[in-house]
């Protein structure tokens, strides 16, 4: 059985955090806190939050916009999650309502984690110096604040579009472009310090998700790790928070 307390507002915010289009996740709870990892082919993403756990272990949820929607019926209060194994019922109990859902032992969202958390292991051997064997030759810090507004790319040019970043050391920015020529284009500059890297620029190409994924970083100031046509990673110590979000062909347009 694992059993954990947590407030309304907490769990929100945590399942939030994964992207718009997260269908299902596992939630492992531990002393103190609740933590989940979400692996695709396009991103990882790794959050933590502080509750109170009753019982270690982890939590299936096979369908979070049935939990999201739940949620959506109160506005505040703790709730106390309980499940017995992966693919029993899930249990969620809120001061004046409760759900029930059943639940399976594959979980889509977990199909990734496995591979990207060995990455990420050499990664980190490496202290973020390379990534699956290429180069990350560029670091520097950066406030989330800074580089939310390329989550809102979307409206000004457009749903699907292709976003890219350049780490510029000279100007002590990173920037992130999205749209195109013939739609337009937006720009967001997020200054840069602490930075370590080459003189000259780095550049790499993603798409329309990393503008998404940027919206529900962490507040506070982040670690940043990237490379010339490479991944970027974002990271905060203080709270275990990591994101690493895979990189495309870079394509001049």
């Amino acid at each position: 059985m694992t059993e954990f307390t947590i407030t309304h507002s907490k769990l929100k915010d945590f399942l939030n955090s994964f992207g718009k289009d997260l269908a299902d996740l596992v939630i492992e709870a531990k002393s103190g806190c609740i933590q989940a990892s979400v692996g695709k082919d396009t991103h990882f993403i790794r959050r933590k939050v502080e509750c109170d756990v009753s019982q270690s272990g982890k939590v299936n949820i096979s369908d979070l916009v049935k939990v999201k929607a739940f949620m959506g019926t109160m506005k505040s209060g703790d709730l106390k999650i309980t499940q017995s194994g992966k693919a029993s019922t899930l249990h969620i109990v809120a001061p004046s309502s409760s759900l029930q859902l059943p639940t399976s032992s594959y979980i889509q969202s977990q199909d990734k984690v496995g591979l990207m958390g060995r990455l990420i292991r050499e990664a980190e051997e490496s202290m973020w110096r390379k990534w699956a064997g290429f180069p990350l030759e560029y670091h520097a810090k950066v406030t989330a604040d800074s580089l939310k507004p390329a989550s809102k790319f979307s409206k000004v040019v457009g749903s699907k579009f292709s976003c890219k970043t350049e780490f510029d050391p000279q100007g002590a920015e990173l920037v992130i472009r999205g749209g195109s020529s013939s739609k337009g284009k937006m720009f967001v500059r997020a200054a840069l310090i602490d930075i370590e890297s080459p003189d000259i620029s780095a550049r790499s190409a993603f798409d329309y998700w990393l503008p998404e994924l940027l919206e529900n970083l962490p507040s506070g100031e982040l670690d940043i790790h990237t490379g010339d046509e490479s991944v970027i990673v974002l990271k905060q110590v203080s709270t275990d928070f990591l994101m690493v979000v895979i990189d495309q062909e870079y394509e001049e347009d």
